[in-house]
């Protein structure tokens, strides 16, 4: 979900980027125009399409990067569709847009601070299931979703038959390694060799401080003149990097007890700057804007492997978070 969410943002940024450097072209005839909100529809349509009819695991990745594309697509024209003379630059489009991003953030981490009830962690235990019959379970996920529905209370007859189908289904097949597998494999035990090191969280609150003294460059730039003189985009963009940093600071404080616990507080104010600050700032700065984009999105992939990794090695209450 977070995968289609980011896609979504990063799509709106990038395509209104890429209209302004060239000019806005129109695609079509001089009786005609195909408006890229029906790019948009066929993406959604393919992730829907592919989330109906494959149950294979590795659908559900494309369908969100698809489904994230055609949905930010399809929102950026909605300018054209809430006025009478189809303007797509209707100033209050972008608002439109914004609120239409944090109702579907709100959506989101609604959904995924849910906890598990006995029935749904029944059913992730079937998907299980289906897994194992293309060959597609690993020992790990097994021993994952078992932990679950010991935690979640799953103990009905169902749960106790599926259960047992679970322990006695064969796990994925030991494979040679592929080349992106060993380079995750390499990756994953550099990221243990660097947690265990005495200087690596001095170097983490290091790259904090180096990250809100850009931010601070950022809000002194724009603060400049005073506050009276900034837009009102300006001045979101101004409380939303104040939020984000706020974010960073607590991370840093918590980073002395717990890595993962610091990497999620940075991934949420990486999200704060990329589906918030980002979009108000692209209304005054576009280039700014667009480079910022792809800085945070690099940002964001590696603090997300980075809790991927923490979270194999570090227990937690919740098994969502696993």
């Amino acid at each position: 979900m977070t995968t289609l969410f980011v896609c979504a943002v990063a799509t709106v940024l990038f395509t209104r980027a890429l209209l302004a450097a060239t000019g806005y072209p129109q695609v079509g005839s001089s009786s005609l125009h195909i408006a890229h909100v029906l790019w948009g529809g066929l993406l959604l349509l393919a992730a829907l399409i592919s989330v109906l009819a494959f149950l294979s695991p590795s659908v559900r990745p494309l369908a969100a990067v698809a489904g994230g594309v055609g949905f930010g697509l399809f929102i950026d024209e909605v300018g054209k569709f809430v006025t009478k003379n189809v303007n797509y630059f209707y100033r209050p489009a972008i608002a439109i847009i914004y609120v239409s991003f944090v109702l579907l953030f709100g959506v989101i981490r609604w959904l995924a601070r849910r906890r598990f009830s006995a029935e749904e962690a029944t059913l992730i235990a079937i998907e299980s299931l289906q897994r194992a019959a293309v060959g597609a379970l690993s020992n790990e996920r097994r021993a994952r979703v078992l932990r679950l529905m010991t935690d979640a209370g799953a103990s009905g007859p169902l749960a106790l038959s599926v259960r047992e189908l679970l322990e006695r289904s064969a796990v994925e097949a030991q494979r040679s390694p592929t080349l992106t597998q060993q380079l995750s494999t390499r990756l994953e035990r550099i990221w243990n060799s660097l947690t265990r090191h005495r200087l690596f969280r001095r170097g983490v609150f290091s790259v904090l401080i180096v990250a809100g003294a850009i931010s601070a460059a950022e809000v002194g730039w724009l603060l400049r003149n005073g506050l009276a003189h900034l837009a009102f985009s300006q001045k979101a963009f101004t409380l939303t990097t104040l939020v984000a940093d706020a974010a960073l600071l607590i991370g840093a404080l918590r980073l002395r007890r717990s890595l993962l616990a610091a990497l999620h507080w940075y991934d949420h104010a990486v999200l704060i700057e990329i589906t918030v600050g980002q979009v108000f700032l692209f209304t005054s700065e576009q280039l700014a804007a667009t480079l910022n984009l792809a800085a945070l999105l690099i940002v964001w992939s590696l603090i997300r492997w980075g809790i991927q990794l923490e979270s194999a090695t570090v227990p937690s209450r919740d098994p969502r978070t696993l």
